[in-house]
C-alpha cells in the first residue's frame, strides 16, 4: 500500500455544525433566574426601605413633638437641644453632642445646605440669654426648620 491509496481511504474533513444559541449554558440560566428574582424583589425592598425611613423620621419628629409647648422659651429650647443631641448620640455622632452656641448652629447648618440659619438661631446663643422671648411665629419657624433638618439629615 502506498501513500496515495491510504489517502484515498481517509474520510474528507468536514466543517463542524454551528453552535446553537439554544439551550443556553447553565450559567446563563442562573443569571436569568437571578435577574428575574431581583426584578421581582426590588419594588418590595424599596418599599420596605421607604417605610423604615418614614418610621425613623416619625419617631425622630415625635421625640421633638413630645416637648410641651407651654414651657417657657428657655426651657423649651433647652429641651429641643437635649432631644436633638440624644437623637444624634443614638445615631453615633458623639462629637456633635458636645457642641453649643455658634458651633452647634454651624453643625446644624452644615448637615443641611438649605438650612435657614435665622430660623435655627434660637438654638445657638439665644438659648443662654436670661430673658429670652420667642414669638409664636419664631417657634413655628424653628419647628418647621427642625422638621426639614430631620428629614434631610436622616436622624
Amino acid at each position: 500500500m502506498d501513500a496515495s491509496s491510504l489517502q484515498a481511504q481517509l474520510i474528507p474533513a468536514q466543517q463542524p455544525a454551528p453552535i446553537t444559541w439554544w439551550p443556553p449554558a447553565p450559567g446563563w440560566w442562573v443569571l436569568v433566574i437571578g435577574l428575574l428574582l431581583l426584578a421581582l424583589l426590588l419594588p418590595w425592598l424599596l418599599r420596605q426601605a421607604r417605610r423604615h425611613k418614614r418610621r425613623r423620621h416619625r419617631h425622630s419628629w415625635q421625640v421633638l413633638a413630645d416637648i410641651p409647648a407651654q414651657l417657657p422659651d428657655a426651657q423649651w429650647l433647652a429641651a429641643i437641644n437635649i432631644r436633638l443631641k440624644q437623637l444624634l448620640k443614638q445615631r453615633g455622632d458623639e462629637a456633635a453632642t458636645r457642641l453649643f452656641g455658634e458651633a452647634w448652629l454651624d453643625y446644624l447648618c452644615s448637615r443641611n445646605p438649605q438650612a435657614r440659619r435665622d430660623a435655627l438661631q434660637p438654638l445657638a446663643a439665644d438659648l443662654y440669654r436670661p430673658q429670652l422671648q420667642l414669638s409664636a411665629e419664631q417657634r413655628q419657624a424653628l419647628l418647621k426648620e427642625l422638621r426639614r433638618w430631620i428629614r434631610h439629615d436622616d436622624v
